[in-house]
């Protein structure tokens, strides 16, 4: 059984980062809820934004793995699978800040204002460069909220399917 999963999993490897990523979100969202119903205590349900952090997962993994795991030879060695698979795990968790600032955009406008006085030229360059930043300081934050774990579940699904 382990052997054509295996196969089918290296066949399509976004799509198995893809599901890794969504898993690792899930669990994260769901852990808490879980842990208290088991223990007695009262669960509370996920908000709404956590629904985008597992949609975020998925997607992340998904198009961070179609777009680095054959570019950067993740397939060719164990080695480079888990460096590739770990990069694919630390650049996914901006996916849905970004996913979050285009909702805003698209419902609000800019999601930045400009300071009075500011001219066009430089809100845009600050509005660009507040777009590009912001996400990435999330994901970071949320690489140290998760303790690496989404580096480590990259890492080791890029081990996994690098594996001969």
């Amino acid at each position: 059984m382990g052997q054509p999963l295996l196969a089918a999993a290296r066949r399509r490897p976004s799509m198995t980062f893809a599901l890794a990523g969504g898993a690792f979100a899930l669990w994260y969202v769901l852990a808490d809820p879980v842990v208290a119903l088991l223990t007695g205590g009262d669960p509370s349900v996920p908000s709404g934004p956590m629904a985008v952090l597992v949609a975020g997962g998925f997607l992340g993994g998904g198009l961070l793995a179609s777009l680095l795991w054959r570019r950067l030879s993740g397939p060719n060695s164990r080695v480079r699978g888990a460096l590739v698979g770990g990069l694919v795990g630390l650049l996914a968790l901006p996916v849905p800040m970004y996913l979050l600032e285009l909702a805003v955009v698209v419902m609000e406008g800019t999601p930045f204002e400009a300071s009075p006085g500011m001219g066009p030229v430089s809100a845009l360059v600050r509005g660009v460069v507040l777009f590009l930043v912001v996400p990435l300081f999330l994901g970071a934050l949320g690489v140290i909220a998760t303790l690496g774990g989404t580096v480590v579940v990259g890492a080791a699904t890029g081990l996994a399917l690098a594996w001969e």
